[in-house]
């Protein structure tokens, strides 16, 4: 995924006006050899796909239909942030910006907490002990996602400096667009209910291929012997390289926890939104002349989403609602379905939603 063809490389001489590059006082010019990802990233070919649905909708959200879409070729994390990366993060945080910044991202322990359950322990160990380093992050809003995507971004640039001053920058590291999580969930597999092949949540040697919640009371099986009995293996969450990596090589993509997109929830997102790299952000104000001009055309000013009407069901979500998407050990199968979407607020956190970062592909897309 290094570098396609030599079709970007560029000669020495202007092929538009005969000069020669690099001269001194003259215009320079770089060949770009291609992108290889940044760490921790692995690479997904872009392509166009069925976006949406994969199971029944239980919930009668109607709010997942499906549709072509294409999307461009991008790197996804390999793994779930984890814990140890995101104390790293909060390290260099207090190092370089003080407590009280440090303090407004550090991920909120008491999310594991509930009137009716002992989970004290999760919430006093589970963040901070070493014993869970290797475990992906909770607690951590989306807003505290997309600071840890900046600071990523100049960190893992500053170091590409530091060891190479002709080193040409990567783009920025950030959260995935719902329809770059799906993609990258169903791994090269069209309309598979899991991100893996066949309708089975079991290997073929019987070993759960995901954490999650069995059903009422289930988290992980029955306890005896070698632990064939269990479920997945995992009262909570699991490591984030457990399990096996889908076709592009990216690990739980189903279970273990969900992770936050870069969308706002819309109900209609499906019908408002591009079907080239679709992302559902902020409403439009101009009119473009293929508009099709209703009371749901969201770039037209007085429309119903650029303008929602919050006494009506369908638009009582506002921007600071976003989108998450996969399933988490809480959850039961239906979710672990790749079209599964639901929503939650930017600045609430859960012990069931995590996140991982996403990065375009420039150039070659191949």
């Amino acid at each position: 995924c290094g570098g396609g063809n030599n079709i970007n490389f560029v000669g020495k001489n202007s092929t538009k006006t005969g000069l020669k590059y690099n001269e001194e006082g003259g215009f320079q010019v770089k060949n770009f050899k291609g992108m290889d990802p940044a760490p921790g990233l692995v690479f997904v070919q872009g392509g166009t796909y069925l976006m949406g649905g994969g199971e029944k909708d239980i919930e009668f959200a109607m709010d997942n239909r499906e549709r072509q879409v294409t999307v461009h070729s991008f790197y996804i994390d390999e793994t779930e942030v984890a814990n140890v990366d995101y104390k790293e993060f909060l390290h260099y945080i207090l190092q370089d910006s003080g407590e009280v910044m440090f303090r407004q991202l550090y991920p909120d322990t008491t999310v594991w907490l509930r009137d009716l359950a002992f989970n004290d322990p999760y919430s006093e160990y589970y963040y901070a002990h070493l014993a869970f380093n290797t475990y992906p992050v909770v607690g951590v809003n989306w807003h505290q996602a997309n600071e840890y995507s900046k600071w990523r971004t100049m960190i893992v640039n500053k170091t590409l400096i530091e060891r190479d001053v002709e080193a040409v920058l990567y783009p920025a590291f950030r959260l995935p667009t719902e329809a770059e999580w799906e993609y990258a969930a169903r791994g090269l597999l069209e309309q598979e209910n899991y991100p893996w092949e066949g309708k089975s949540l079991r290997d073929a040697q019987g070993r759960f291929r995901a954490n999650f919640k069995r059903g009422r009371g289930d988290y992980a099986g029955w306890a005896g012997g070698d632990g064939r009995h269990y479920t997945d293996g995992y009262m909570i969450t699991a490591p984030v390289r457990s399990f096996y990596p889908n076709d592009f090589g990216a690990y739980n993509m189903a279970g273990n926890v969900a992770e936050w997109t870069m969308d706002t929830y819309r109900v209609l997102s499906g019908e408002d939104v591009e079907d080239l790299n679709p992302n559902r952000r902020r409403g439009r104000t101009e009119i473009r002349p293929d508009d099709w001009l209703n009371d749901f055309t969201y770039r037209e000013k007085n429309s119903l989403l650029f303008n929602p009407d919050p006494n009506t069901p369908n638009n009582s979500v506002f921007d600071n609602v976003k989108v998450y998407r996969g399933g988490s050990w809480a959850d039961v199968a239906y979710f672990l379905t790749p079209g599964s979407r639901r929503f939650y607020n930017a600045d609430s956190s859960s012990a069931m939603i995590g996140f991982r970062c996403a990065m375009i592909r420039l150039g070659s897309p191949f």
